[in-house]
């Protein structure tokens, strides 16, 4: 990489499917002057055309450069450049690119340890993409402590339950998507795994009953991209409930816009989103606040707690309702594994309630539940069953395919 030509100021932009290669790049990239975007190869073509032009056309690479021993040396990035460019994997629309700097980077790793005690020794199963933030954290975590990851190419349900079974590892990332095959294929941990980390989206409360009963270590957390991966962690896990992220991680503050948004800040939080002449401040506020679209509160201990996405919420007979509520609530019918809610216009109702089941219980009888324990406001209208939940390729309900259902069924 030395030795390829650098384009003044473009960032080195992988698009590479392999997690081993990417990590590489990751580690490598910093220590030869270059910034490095990682362009998940699985995007449809556009995405990505869209993420390479906001970066002003960055430098492409298709494989894995060859070793080159003679090659003159450049200098690494000082810590306040941007090292890392890292994709959103929000459930709608093209990816932003957030810029992160090695300091940001840093402060993220040492926040993360001080929640999650990791030290040499320890193994952290990486099984999330290499092109998220949740997977390249694993790898600078342990980078940091002189822990080891455990990397795998991809998730596979059998190869990753075998090694959390085998003993071999003591953490392991994953969000709920992959908690829930694992638990479906049988998946009981042994005990030296201490933590299970379980972040990207919201976990529903019938999962993690399951988990827990399966002894699973559950660490549910909440975090994002703009903030080098983690915000909030709920470390005591029985005095979770739906929608607690937890405590704040150290040197993370969190604010709220007049309308609810949570606002983050704190060194690790991004210098900002991506564009051609990487300018900093682009997505915060004057104040260095990044305003997610998440609706929040602290509660009387100052722990995290997110309601839901402002952006998903649904107008119902003249009532706002947030999806996760009623995620949360009619998650516990019997016979329901998984659930999403989502809406489609509707003459009288405005937003028409509709709920996507996978399950064992039919449509109607998921509605007579719902008819004898939730409040009115609350109930779907229409039920729809599939096999699996739509999920991006972050493991994210997609959103916008769920309206696609809810419209065509």
């Amino acid at each position: 990489m030395a030795a390829r030509p650098a384009p003044s100021g473009q960032p080195l932009a992988a698009r590479i499917g392999d997690a081993e290669a990417l990590a590489l790049l990751a580690l490598a990239a910093p220590r030869v002057g270059r910034a490095l975007l990682p362009v998940n190869p699985a995007l449809p073509e556009e995405r990505q055309r869209g993420l390479l032009a906001a970066a002003g056309g960055a430098d492409p690479l298709g494989t894995l450069p060859a070793p080159c021993f003679n090659t003159p040396a450049r200098p690494e990035l000082p810590p306040d450049q941007v090292q890392l460019i890292v994709a959103t994997s929000g459930s709608t629309g093209t990816p932003k690119g957030t810029m992160l700097t090695g300091a940001n980077l840093a402060a993220a790793v040492r926040a993360s340890r001080r929640m999650i005690p990791l030290e040499p020794g320890d193994v952290w199963l990486g099984c999330l993409p290499m092109v998220h933030i949740g997977g390249l954290s694993v790898l600078l975590r342990c980078l940091e402590s002189g822990a080891t990851v455990r990397l795998h190419p991809r998730f596979d349900v059998e190869k990753v339950s075998s090694d959390l079974e085998s003993g071999r590892v003591s953490h392991v990332s994953l969000v709920p998507a992959m908690l829930g095959l694992l638990l479906d294929h049988g998946c009981h941990p042994a005990s030296r795994l201490r933590a299970a980390l379980i972040g990207g989206a919201g976990l529903p409360a019938a999962l993690a009953e399951r988990a827990l009963e399966a002894g699973w270590p559950l660490l549910p957390s909440y975090g994002m991209s703009e903030a080098g991966s983690q915000v909030a962690t709920c470390s005591d896990v029985a005095i979770w409930s739906p929608g607690l992220a937890g405590t704040p991680l150290p040197g993370v503050e969190i604010g709220f816009s007049p309308e609810g948004r949570v606002r983050v800040r704190g060194p690790m939080v991004m210098v900002g989103y991506l564009n051609p002449d990487l300018r900093p401040g682009l997505g915060l506020t004057p104040g260095g606040w990044f305003e997610t679209n998440d609706l929040g509160r602290l509660d009387a201990q100052g722990r995290l707690v997110i309601l839901g996405r402002a952006d998903d919420m649904l107008i119902s007979g003249g009532e706002n309702v947030h999806p996760a509520e009623i995620e949360t609530l009619a998650g516990r019918c019997p016979g329901v594994r998984a659930l999403a809610v989502t809406g489609r216009p509707d003459p009288v109702w405005g937003d028409l309630i509709v709920a996507i089941l996978v399950g064992e219980i039919a449509p109607d009888a998921f509605l007579d539940w719902c008819r004898a324990h939730l409040p009115s406001h609350l109930r779907p209208r229409r039920a729809v069953t599939v096999d699996a939940l739509p999920l991006n390729p972050n493991g994210k309900t997609d959103r916008t395919k769920l309206q696609e259902i809810a419209l065509n069924y």
